[in-house]
């Protein structure tokens, strides 16, 4: 259960601390004091979407604390243990605080976590039920979940299972729809790749090979004037008496003859007798070139088409021979990965088929199983309904059974919540025959009924008796309070006879300090109970004939919690 909460700069609430105790406790006051102000906050400890819009007008965050006490038994533990949260004994305190600049901090029990887990955790903490409960009664898609709220483990087997063989479904079907979608597409790919891979290996092509091609092709393509080149060369080097290589054999004597007279000479000789030496061996080179010359014009042709084919693939599959290697490779790879095989789609088709023939048969089991709980929800709804003084009128669960093609991850039921209120009537749909005080009715129907069975620590009545007065309030402070005999039970009340009914009572005030507003929050004692809920009576006068009936209705309201004890 709650066992206190700490507010601080939310909306129009500066600092507050509340200390809550099991039971039912009623937060009463007027509109706009802020009483959905701290429920809000409450939410926001549990997972709640936050917001900058929360933060105290003039305030940089806000930060909301609690305190649970939890049952040993809840299935919290197992969750904090998932997450890795740490947990000493029965209490768990959850922290959040968020920035105007959109910073949003949650703690369990001072570690860190995201609003996610802090979600998961807070489901099992706190239910609000409110305005956003009654839509999502009104709302059919929801009523199948409703419904299996009620059941027991067998069902929860049972729908573990079909999910299970159902996700298994769904991924088939998806992929059988995306090779259908795409045969053409791959059929068109996997013939563009085969005359890739083909087009790229008849060729044959080795790494560099352009380059050695190119070189090749320029001296054959210039092969006269290599030869001429290396020719007249050769004669002017070798050319007796006037050709270089005598005329430094030459030089190299004359200064030979002086070497020994001066470091300088020396120096001139061994610079001769290297250009001397060098010179020989670039005439030899030069006349293994010549030797080797040979000119093949059929050798020429073929560099030229082969270096035309480079060309043409370089142009296709990229700037250079090493990238076309490359994506020759690569389209290999592609269509090796391919499922070609003819036969996947109908093996496909065929597991398909084995899948929903599974999911028809389950799905009837459970269709069988929730048949059972409607039936049982049926008479225990009727029952609670009586009570409510609608004593005329009817909850039925109503079944249709989803086509093949429409069955859905929750089975092949339809559920819908039908009611009729008056006797001679019809079966209507829930959201078409309830008024605002019946609804409010039947939700609590529905609470009366869980609220032993749930795992939750406290429930939250946001304003759930809006609508009703007279006889049904009194009835509806009897069922929250019998609620309130198995969780902590909130609520937050302008009723009377729902407030009397109350273990304890919060009287929620706004008041302007220093031109800012505020809310405060104070228990109230007997004789403060008989003033607030005179004033619940009267409006705003309040006579000694109105305290009269406050009282009188303080003290009828606990016979009444004697006889529901």
């Amino acid at each position: 259960m709650l066992k206190e909460l700490i507010i601080n700069n939310f909306a129009i609430i500066s600092e507050l601390q509340i200390d809550f105790k099991n039971g039912m406790t009623a937060l009463t006051g007027e509109t706009g004091a802020g009483k959905s102000i701290i429920i809000d906050a409450l939410g926001l400890l549990v997972g709640s979407r936050s917001s900058v819009d929360f933060i105290r007008t003039g305030k940089d965050n806000l930060k909301v604390q609690g305190l649970f006490e939890v049952n040993s038994s809840s299935p919290v533990f197992a969750l904090m243990d998932k997450f890795g949260i740490s947990h000493s004994d029965k209490s768990i305190i959850v922290k959040r605080e968020i920035n105007r600049k959109g910073r949003n901090v949650c703690r369990l029990n001072d570690e860190l976590v995201n609003t996610n887990t802090l979600k998961e955790i807070g489901k099992y903490l706190v239910e609000i039920h409110g305005q956003n409960q009654q839509q999502e009664l009104l709302d059919e898609d929801n009523h199948i979940d409703i419904l299996d709220r009620y059941a027991d483990e067998n069902l929860e087997k049972s729908l573990s299972e079909y999910r299970s063989i159902f996700d298994d479904y769904q991924s088939k079907k998806a992929r059988l729809r995306a090779i259908q979608k795409n045969s053409q597409n791959l059929a068109q790919r996997i013939d563009m790749l085969k005359f890739q891979i083909e087009e790229i290996d008849s060729a044959q092509l080795k790494k560099g090979e352009d380059d050695v091609l190119e070189e090749e092709k320029n001296h054959l393509s210039n092969f006269e004037k290599i030869s001429t080149a290396l020719q007249e060369s050769y004669q002017i080097l070798s050319e007796s008496g006037i050709g270089v290589v005598d005329t430094l054999g030459n030089v190299r004597e004359q200064l030979d003859d002086i070497s020994e007279y001066d470091k300088v000479y020396k120096e001139l000789y061994d610079s001769i007798s290297g250009a001397y030496y060098q010179v020989q061996d670039d005439m030899s080179t030069i006349s293994d070139q010549l030797d080797g010359l040979d000119y093949d014009e059929q050798r020429l042709d073929e560099i030229q088409k082969r270096l035309v084919t480079l060309d043409n693939l370089k142009k296709k599959y990229g700037p250079s021979l090493d990238e076309v290697i490359k994506f020759g490779i690569d389209a290999h790879d592609e269509l090796s990965k391919i499922d070609i095989d003819d036969s996947t789609e109908d093996k496909l088709e065929q597991d398909i088929q084995n899948d929903l023939s599974k999911l028809m048969s389950l799905g009837k089991q459970l269709s069988e199983q929730r048949h059972q709980v409607a039936t049982t929800l049926e008479k225990s709804i009727n029952s609670q309904l009586k009570e409510l003084y609608m004593k005329n009128a009817r909850f039925d669960v109503g079944f249709k059974i989803l086509s093949e093609d429409a069955i859905t991850n929750k089975g092949i039921d339809q559920i819908r919540f039908n009611l009729k209120t008056n006797v001679g009537e019809d079966f209507k749909p829930l959201a078409k025959v309830a008024s605002g005080g019946e609804l409010s009715r039947v939700i609590l129907a529905f609470e009366a009924i869980i609220a032993e069975k749930m795992n939750v620590e406290t429930i939250i009545f946001d304003e759930i008796d809006t609508g009703v007065s007279g006889r049904v309030a009194q009835a509806i402070g009897d069922k929250i309070y019998k609620v309130a005999q198995a969780v902590q039970v909130l609520c937050i009340t302008h009723l009377p006879q729902v407030a009397a009914m109350s273990d304890r009572q919060f009287q929620i005030e706004k008041k302007t300090i220093s031109n800012k507003t505020q809310t405060s929050v104070s228990l109230l004692d007997d004789h403060e109970r008989i003033d607030a809920i005179s004033l619940m009576l009267a409006g705003t006068k309040v006579t000694d004939l109105t305290k009269e009936h406050a009282q009188e209705l303080l003290e009828l309201a606990q016979g009444e919690q004697k006889r529901l004890d």
